[in-house]
């Protein structure tokens, strides 16, 4: 998945379990049991070693606490023949645990690792374990908002999952829509990790449009700064323009390399009643 990296998909899943529950749903097809809980929980490994380990379980349960399924949450980066072995250990021990149908969820950064990780692993001539691998191409294009609102891990992984697709605004403004739904320490959180993940240019849509959302303008200046200095620089030397006054090279030159928004918005509010650049600076 482009940007992927091994923990940020992870998160997104502690953060919101249903998240691997949508991707069990809308890209693999899986029907989902009716369930009252869908929480995060461990599995009881103790009399193995720590590469037993899995990354994430969401376990399913109905209103009396009763197991109806669990889903194991692994990112496979890369090709670990290893976990031909691991993975049936996972899978066998939470089976046990909890009694109930279980299901290895992987989640890949490309197609040729997803062909890998969906090889079924035989464990002898009457068994088989097939793990079900997410590409990015299998991860569902979000574009309707109130599916955005519905699961935002979802639709932020749908824009970075998809980022041809991204440069188009619906994806974007979907994203923006759930992303409005969470607190500013999760926003922030998921934000950065979009930003690390699209090319440029969808980037710089991106980042026009937070700027200009109500809903995240705390996060504007202080993650954006750069974007919006760029706008107060650029409304600045146009009206200095318009109204005739003389600006020197240094001056313009002062103009642009300033990056303190506050010293910008302080020279935009001045700028259309001075008569002279002077005046521009003065205290």
């Amino acid at each position: 998945m482009p940007g992927i990296d091994h923990e940020m998909p992870l998160e997104l899943i502690r953060n919101r379990p249903e998240t691997a529950l949508e991707l069990l749903r809308c890209a693999q097809k899986i029907d989902i049991p009716r369930h009252a809980t869908a929480r995060l929980e461990t599995v009881d490994c103790t009399q193995a070693p720590i590469e037993f380990r899995a990354d994430s379980v969401v376990v399913l349960r109905d209103e009396t606490g009763a197991a109806l399924m669990a889903v194991i949450v692994e990112v496979q980066l890369r090709r670990d023949s290893g976990k031909r072995f691991s993975w049936p250990v996972y899978v066998t021990t939470l089976r046990s645990q909890h009694k109930c149908d279980t299901v290895l969820l992987v989640i890949c950064p490309d197609r040729s690792m997803a062909r890998w990780c969906e090889r079924t692993i035989r464990l002898g001539p009457s068994g088989v374990i097939t793990p079900l691998a997410i590409d990015p191409g299998r991860v569902p294009l979000i574009t309707d908002p109130d599916q955005a609102r519905a699961c935002p891990e979802l639709a932020v992984l749908s824009a970075v999952a998809h980022p041809v697709e991204a440069d188009d605004e619906p994806v974007l403004q979907a994203m923006l829509a759930g992303l409005k739904t969470l607190d500013r320490e999760h926003r922030t959180l998921y934000l950065n990790y979009v930003f690390r993940s699209l090319p440029e240019v969808t980037i710089k849509r991106l980042e026009e449009m937070v700027t200009t959302i109500r809903d995240f303008e705390d996060l504007g200046k202080k993650y954006f700064s750069h974007w919006v200095a760029e706008g107060q620089i650029k409304t600045i030397l146009n009206v200095l323009d318009s109204r005739g006054l003389e600006v020197s090279d240094d001056t313009r030159e002062r103009i642009q390399r300033c990056e303190d928004t506050n010293q910008l918005d302080a020279w935009a509010r001045k700028v259309g009643t001075i008569t002279s650049v002077e005046e521009l600076f003065a205290e």
